[in-house]
């Protein structure tokens, strides 16, 4: 049972990085400067709070490499371990999910949100949940 729990997370995970480089793109990164600027006005920070989301959206990216690694130990029969691999990339791939939202919603680019981020993280995240409760 666990090599099928390890393929499901391996394919949430590559799901999950494919759904953060469809996050990381341009298009998103200028939707969350236009967000950070109507919501702030002309503040000082808003350079600063840009900066933080697209940090925040590069963590969360790595959550898909950890689901991976969760699947490949998972698959190799190191079911705890894979796991908590599995449980901590799928907690960043939330908050990627998080992210996406709040700037969609700021921005009112709910289209583009429904058809990219959650297509791939949503599916992603729930082959992961999947994945680690077969295991």
């Amino acid at each position: 049972m666990s090599r099928i729990a390890g393929a499901l997370a391996v394919v949430g995970g590559a799901m999950l990085v494919v759904g953060g480089f469809v996050s990381t793109s341009g298009s998103t990164l200028e939707n969350a400067r236009d967000a950070v600027s109507a919501w702030m006005g002309g503040s000082d920070q808003n350079g600063m709070i840009v900066t933080a989301l697209t940090v925040m959206i590069h963590i969360a990216l790595l959550g898909g490499f950890a689901v991976i690694l969760g699947g490949y130990l998972m698959w190799k029969g190191f079911d705890i371990a894979g796991k908590v691999c599995v449980w901590l990339g799928a907690g960043l791939g939330g908050m990627s999910l998080v992210v996406a939202g709040v700037v969609a919603y700021a921005s009112g680019g709910w289209g583009a949100f429904v058809t990219s981020s959650m297509t791939f993280v949503g599916m992603g995240l729930a082959l992961s949940i999947a994945a680690r409760r077969l295991a």
